[in-house]
């Protein structure tokens, strides 16, 4: 608390998402990824997979991988390679994107519909279409 004028006045803090958690132990974003060694390899199979290609926008190089929901990475199940761009502006918008507040570290994830959309995009660039 500050004093201003002698009332106290709580002053906001200038990055909100700096300082302590609002939960009681610290949060550790690092183990959603496991082993970095592994998740090293398992992200060059993904874009391999791909041919280098996101699977949103199929036209732009992939340069991430997304985690539709945290706790299974399968590529192409849970794991998708994504462009910067798709990344920042559809994955993770508020029309895509589901916020936990329990667990944020492991309980985000993307909408059912959305993880629909992305296995169709990756079975598309890895598969092709099939022809019956």
């Amino acid at each position: 608390m500050a004093r201003i004028n002698g009332a106290r006045v709580k002053r906001k803090r200038r990055y909100p998402t700096a300082g302590k958690s609002r939960l009681p132990r610290q949060l550790n974003w690092n183990a959603r990824y496991g082993n970095p060694k592994q998740y090293k390899k398992q992200v060059a199979i993904a874009h391999r997979k791909t041919h280098n290609y996101c699977v949103v926008c199929l036209t732009n190089k992939s340069e991430e991988i997304h985690h539709a929901y945290y706790g299974n990475d399968i590529i192409g199940i849970s794991t998708f390679p994504t462009c910067y761009r798709c990344h920042d502006e559809i994955f993770h918008s508020s029309i895509n994107w589901i916020k936990s507040r329990i667990n944020p570290v492991w309980g985000n994830r993307n909408t059912d519909e959305f993880i629909t959309r992305l296995r169709l995009g990756y079975q598309l660039l890895y598969g092709g279409i099939k022809h019956f």
